[in-house]
């Protein structure tokens, strides 16, 4: 039973611990990142072709800040008008910490974007916001449906979508070369990192004390 108890401690601030050794190797420019980076990147960027990159460039739009407002604020609705009053408030501020959280670290360490982008934006690189994004939207979606879907069949199928949809947002950023795969990676574990801690205030936290 301890040891269950330390391997799921680990596996829950695992997610911080590989954001803060981006964060302090991004800001230190550690030679591993640059490694990290140049072979994923050659990677990814070998399946650029004529016909796909018009698709990535719509896709990566999801992520954007009026389709996203606009998908959060129909998801909230959603979810208020079905009565489900804490999953709305868990999904707000998983919406509203990290874009503010995102918008701090970026000022923070002002990594400049990769050179030669295949779309026009500014800004800077570090960490992705549309992966931060990714993994909120598509993480909420996944918690919401734990808890609202009753078929199992239909539940698996959504969290794997679910899955399958939030990391071809990461991918769609390294793709059109507006990321670096670190800035990506970064992105993900910041949002995975405000889930937990937002599971554990609007559930775990009260579990625990009406227990």
């Amino acid at each position: 039973m301890r040891f269950k108890k330390f391997g799921w401690l680990i596996l829950n601030w695992l997610p911080l611990l590989g954001l803060l050794t981006l964060v302090i190797s991004v800001s230190n420019r550690w030679n591993w990142v640059h490694t990290y980076d140049r072979y994923l990147q050659k990677i990814i960027h070998g399946w650029q072709s004529p016909g796909l990159t018009p698709l990535v460039k719509i896709y990566t739009q999801l992520g954007n800040a009026k389709p996203f407002i606009f998908i959060s604020i129909v998801i909230l609705g959603m979810l208020l008008w079905r009565g489900y009053d804490r999953l709305a408030a868990f999904f707000l501020a998983n919406v509203v910490l990290g874009n503010a959280i995102n918008h701090l670290i970026k000022l923070w360490i002002q990594r400049p974007r990769p050179h030669f982008r295949l779309i026009t934006i500014g800004g800077y690189s570090f960490p992705s916001g549309h992966s931060v994004a990714a993994m909120l939207l598509f993480g909420s979606l996944i918690f919401i449906t734990t808890q609202t879907v009753r078929s199992p069949k239909w539940r698996i199928s959504w969290i794997l979508t679910c899955i399958i949809l939030m990391l071809l947002l990461g991918l769609s950023r390294v793709y059109l070369n507006v990321h670096y795969p670190s800035d990506v990676t970064a992105g993900l574990l910041l949002g995975l990192v405000i889930l937990q801690t937002t599971h554990w205030i609007f559930y775990r936290k009260k579990e625990s004390q009406h227990a």
